[in-house]
Order: structure tokens, then C-alpha cells, then sequence
């Protein structure tokens, strides 16, 4: 990870929270995360970024973390073009 000034972090929101596995990803790898750009992003079905990304500056706080996206799961079944539409307009809204 030390060649990455940004790094997208992505899971869904499993009751209301990053599933377990993340904050064992987070706590192996605080060190690495640390001076990075972390950008939360989920899938859900109808708790949006559910605090994400408070969760993942408390988890990681020597990182920023930039604002994050939640995009209902069922959309990114079922409609597809909108979910492109969503992502391309928050990425570009980061300035990439």
C-alpha cells in the first residue's frame, strides 16, 4: 500500500456496521493506512454509508478520510446505469 496516496475501501453494511472482517483489516494494517486518503464506500439496503466514515476514522486515525458513497444493493442489481451515473459524479466530485 505505500506506493497509494488514496485508497478506496469498500464493504456492505451489514446492521448498520462495516462487517467484522474490515476492522480486522483496519487494526493489521493501521500502520500502512496512516498519512493515506481512505474512501469509505457500501452497499446497502436502506441504512445509506451508516456512519462509515466516522467508523473508519475512529479505526484509522493517522488517515483522512474523504466523503464517502452508498449505493442501495438492489439498484446495483436492477439499475445499473443510474449506479454508473452515481459513481462516476461522486468520483469526479473527489477530483478524479
Amino acid at each position: 500500500m505505500s506506493q497509494y496516496f488514496t485508497i478506496f475501501i469498500g464493504a456492505p453494511v451489514w446492521w448498520g456496521d462495516w462487517p467484522m472482517i474490515m476492522y480486522t483489516f483496519f487494526e493489521n494494517n493501521a500502520d500502512r493506512l496512516a498519512g493515506k486518503t481512505l474512501v469509505p464506500f457500501s452497499t446497502h439496503e436502506g441504512s445509506g454509508l451508516s456512519g462509515f466514515d466516522k467508523k473508519l476514522s475512529s479505526a484509522c486515525p493517522d488517515a483522512t478520510v474523504s466523503d464517502g458513497l452508498a449505493i442501495r444493493g438492489n439498484d446495483c442489481q436492477n439499475d445499473q446505469e443510474s449506479v454508473r451515473k452515481k459513481v462516476s459524479e461522486w468520483i469526479a466530485g473527489l477530483g478524479y
